[in-house]
C-alpha cells in the first residue's frame, strides 16, 4: 500500500487507443486495478470492454497508449510472455480440453509454470519427479478451492456448463496469476451457477489475494461484488467509481442502466 493509504496499482491502462480500419474500438482509455481489488467494466454491447480486455492480456496491439504491471510497460510483450508474468485471463467461450478430467485440464495450466526440459521428463530424473509432485498437490489445492472434488476424474465434455467454467476457472488459476482477467465468466449461467461463481471470485480477490478485472453484463452481481466499476461506452470511459457512484451517475443511467441492456 501506498504512503496515505492508497492500494499499489496493479495493472494499469493510460490512453489506450485502437482502431480497426476507420471504426475506433477505443479512444483514449486509462484502466487502474488496485491490489485486493475486483474492478468491473461495464457497458453496452459493442462499447469495447472485449477490446480492452485484449489490450490488456496481449491479444490486440493498441495503436496509442501503454499497459502497465507491477510498474513495468508490457505494452510490446506478447499474451504468452505476460501470462508468464502473471496476467491471467478467462474468455467468453470455455477453454477446456473436453475428452479431458478436470484434474488433467487443471494440470495443463501449470505449462508455463514448467522448468525441466524435454530431455529432463524423456529420462524422468528427480527433478521431474519433484515438479509433478508438486504441480499435482497445487492441481489438488485448486480441486478443493472450486469445490471439484467429486469431479476431479469426470470427463470434462461430459460435465454440465456450470462445472466446465469451473475447471476453464481452474486451468487459468493453474498460471498463479497475479491478477485475473474475467470477460462476461456468467454469461449462459443459471441464477445457481452465477451465485456459486460470485462466491469464487469474491474467494480469489479475498482468499488468495488476487485482484480481478471482471467484464460483466449481470448488473446485479456486477453491483454486489465490485469494489470499482469503469463504465465503457462507444470506447471512451464516461464514469469510474464505487458501484454506488457510477450507478447514480446520470451519463451512466442514460448510456447502460436506463437502457434495454440493463
Amino acid at each position: 500500500m501506498k504512503p496515505g493509504g492508497e492500494r499499489q496499482a496493479v495493472l494499469e491502462a493510460e490512453g489506450l487507443s485502437l482502431r480497426f480500419g476507420a471504426v475506433h474500438a477505443l479512444r483514449s482509455v486509462s484502466l487502474r486495478v488496485a491490489e485486493g481489488q475486483i474492478h468491473a467494466v461495464i457497458g453496452p454491447n459493442g462499447a469495447g470492454k472485449s477490446s480492452l480486455l485484449n489490450c490488456l492480456s496481449g491479444f490486440y496491439r493498441p495503436q496509442g497508449g501503454s499497459v502497465r504491471f507491477r510498474g513495468e510497460d508490457v505494452s510490446a510483450h506478447s499474451p504468452h510472455r505476460r501470462a508468464a508474468l502473471g496476467i491471467g485471463r478467462t474468455f467468453q467461450g470455455i477453454q477446456t480440453y473436453p475428452s479431458m478430467t478436470a484434474r488433467e485440464n487443471i494440470l495443463s495450466g501449470f505449462h508455463c509454470r514448467m522448468k525441466t526440459g524435454f530431455l529432463g521428463a524423456l529420462f524422468y530424473w528427480g527433478a521431474v519427479r519433484r515438479e509433478e509432485e508438486e504441480f499435482s498437490a497445487k492441481a489438488e489445492t485448486i480441486i478443493d478451492f472450486l469445490e471439484l472434488e467429486e469431479m476431479r476424474h469426470a470427463v470434462v465434455g461430459d460435465m454440465s456448463y456450470g462445472y466446465r467454467k469451473r475447471v476453464d476457472l481452474g486451468r487459468a488459476l493453474a498460471l498463479e496469476p497475479k491478477v485475473l482477467i474475467m470477460d462476461e465468466p456468467m454469461a449462459g449461467m443459471s441464477t445457481e451457477e452465477k451465485g456459486d461463481l460470485a462466491r469464487f471470485i469474491l474467494d480469489i480477490r479475498e482468499g488468495l489475494g488476487i485482484p480481478v478485472v471482471l467484464v460483466e453484463h449481470d448488473m446485479e452481481v456486477v453491483m454486489a461484488i465490485s469494489d470499482q466499476v469503469t463504465v465503457v461506452d462507444f470506447g471512451e470511459v464516461i464514469a469510474t467509481g464505487t458501484p454506488a457512484e457510477v450507478s447514480a451517475d446520470p451519463r451512466v443511467v442514460n448510456a447502460y442502466l436506463g437502457g434495454a441492456d440493463g
